[in-house]
């Protein structure tokens, strides 16, 4: 039998603030058979018996958790979890987030506590747990490098620089642009997750002259070539070809997304290369990185970088050390927060207020 949930809403009647209440019938069998009798249990639990401290661990806003426990004090301990889903502010999606982690585990929801939001779109905890290569993908007017991350071992794969010359220092037209990404996203490894930092949404150049013609139309170069490399990595992965019946019209509707772009700030922030909002070389950090990158850790604390391509890394000049530093800075960045949940590098962020 469908279970009906009887839920009690405030609402202001008059400008003096009286308030009146109503009634909302809603439906909650759907959420009861979501979980397990033994998951019930435990969410029942630890939500009957958590303080604010453990239960903020969870994937819940501080401001429901209050609520929650203004709840409890008036009215008691949950006797189901459905119950939830009567106290203001909680819907279906916010219940079921809390839940979920609930589930997984608050270590696993470590990054929520970094302020904002870390990764866009939101990385799904199917494709979190079935991914097993990772390709960090780093874009300047330039150069493009990439780092692919065996994610089982922690263990760097390929780690590659590719120059972009300009004839005469004139711009691309859009079709060389394309054949460039062709090339590039041709030779980059095939991997479960892409990952590439988010770009600013303004073209416009940092410093005194921020109208500066020449660097404006460089950025919307480099705007071009990560916009055609992204579509030319998702059409790679989402099979996408002549569609000749309704069946594969509706399988190619919806983009099975690949590519992931994560706040460009924090792997400036977490490995100290941001002074100010300058950004400053990588050299120094990736050298002491190196230094403890030799051996593979079983509890994936550290990346491992074989010694081959620590070899071509130091072999390098200057600029393309740079580059190769920001593309694998970018990419244990990712691993820590979003695979791993690595505690250390997940708190030293909220310290810094990122």
């Amino acid at each position: 039998m469908l279970s009906v949930t009887i839920k009690k809403f405030l609402i202001p009647s008059c400008k003096s603030c009286r308030s009146l209440s109503f009634t909302k019938c809603f439906y909650s069998q759907e959420l009861e058979n979501e979980y397990s009798d033994a998951q019930k249990q435990k969410i029942l639990q630890i939500v009957n018996d958590g303080d604010l401290n453990i239960l903020s661990r969870y994937d819940v806003a501080k401001t429901r958790l209050k609520k929650l426990t203004e709840w409890v004090n008036k009215y008691g301990k949950l006797s189901k979890i459905s119950d939830l889903e009567t106290i203001e502010g909680f819907t279906e999606k916010t219940v079921k987030k809390f839940y979920n982690s609930i589930i997984d585990g608050a270590t696993k929801n470590l990054s929520h506590k970094i302020k904002g939001r870390i990764l866009h779109p939101t990385l799904s905890e199917i494709v979190k747990q079935n991914c097993r290569l990772v390709l960090s993908v780093y874009v300047t007017v330039n150069s493009v490098c990439w780092t692919l991350i065996d994610r089982d071992k922690y263990a760097v794969a390929e780690w590659k620089y590719r120059g972009i010359e300009y004839p005469d220092s004139k711009r691309f037209p859009i079709t060389d642009i394309l054949g460039i990404a062709w090339q590039i996203t041709n030779n980059l490894p095939n991997a479960d997750i892409y990952v590439m930092k988010s770009e600013a949404t303004s073209l416009r150049a940092s410093g005194s002259d921020p109208n500066n013609p020449k660097v404006i139309a460089f950025n919307i170069q480099k705007a071009q070539m990560i916009a055609i490399i992204v579509a030319l990595i998702n059409a790679k992965h989402n099979n996408i070809s002549h569609c000749s019946t309704k069946e594969d019209e509706e399988s190619v509707s919806k983009l099975n997304q690949r590519v992931y772009f994560l706040r460009s700030s924090l792997p400036y922030r977490l490995y100290g290369t941001l002074v100010g909002n300058e950004r400053v070389s990588t050299d120094q950090t990736v050298e002491m990185l190196l230094d403890e990158a030799k051996e593979i850790h079983s509890d994936n604390s550290h990346v491992h970088v074989p010694e081959y391509l620590i070899s071509m890394y130091r072999s390098q000049k200057e600029l393309q050390k740079d580059m190769l530093g920001h593309c694998l800075l970018l990419a244990i960045t990712f691993m820590d927060l979003c695979i791993y949940t690595n505690e250390e590098r997940i708190r030293k962020l909220t310290r810094l207020g990122d």
